[in-house]
């Protein structure tokens, strides 16, 4: 599934929110007049663990070798920069993909799943998480992944097929053709291809709808 590698250059978006007014003050005789609650404080996002400068070094270069479609020298510096410091969480979700694309998709989520226990906001890690629980069959855990994903961008086109190739997989067409269509409107080009080849949608060739968005 080469799509995977597509959500390394994908931009995040947060948004914010605002504060309610004050109540007017009480008019007439005094009155025992309850406290008012404190508004419940925003959430702020934890901050990652710091990881050392050879470690993250270590990181960027196992990102490039995926990238490049090196899959074992990538894995081999995920290794290597686990062993500079066990708090990094950019290498243990990478070597939890890798792992689950090289046949062990439970041990590969159980990685994941530890980067983010380290930084749970850390978006890739989702991504990676939703990919290693869909190659395990776990559609359902999968989906919520994405979802977490399309929370921080709700345009990422590859969370948005990820969904739809989950839902294909359970075979429910309804959704699986609502979540394509989707990935299709934002991109395409890069989409289209994907979907008419891939093992996903194969049970749908010849259904009108589907040989529509993808032609």
């Amino acid at each position: 599934m080469k799509y995977a590698a597509l959500f390394l250059a994908s931009a995040l978006f947060l948004g914010g929110c605002g504060a309610p007014g004050e109540p007017s003050a009480p008019s007439g005789p005094p009155q025992v007049v309850p406290m008012a609650e404190e508004a419940a404080p925003v959430p702020t996002k934890a901050e990652p663990p710091v990881i050392p400068e050879a470690s993250a070094a270590l990181s960027r270069d196992a990102l490039a070798a995926y990238g490049a479609g090196d899959a074992a020298r990538a894995l081999a510096l995920t290794g290597e920069a686990l062993g500079q410091s066990d708090k990094n969480y950019e290498a243990l979700a990478l070597r939890g993909l890798l792992i689950a694309f090289d046949g062990s998709p439970d041990e590969g989520v159980t990685l994941v799943r530890q980067a983010l226990a380290l930084y749970p906001d850390y978006v890739q890690g989702s991504y990676d998480l939703a990919m290693a629980l869909k190659l395990g069959g776990h559609y359902e855990e999968s989906i919520d992944a994405f979802r977490k994903v399309l929370e921080a961008d709700p345009q990422n086109v590859w969370s948005l097929y990820g969904i739809a190739t989950n839902y294909s997989d359970m075979r429910d067409r309804e959704q699986a053709l609502f979540w394509l269509k989707q990935a299709v409107t934002l991109a395409p080009a890069e989409v289209k291809p994907e979907a008419a080849v891939q093992d996903h949608f194969q049970w749908l060739h010849g259904d009108a709808e589907f040989d529509a968005l993808v032609r």
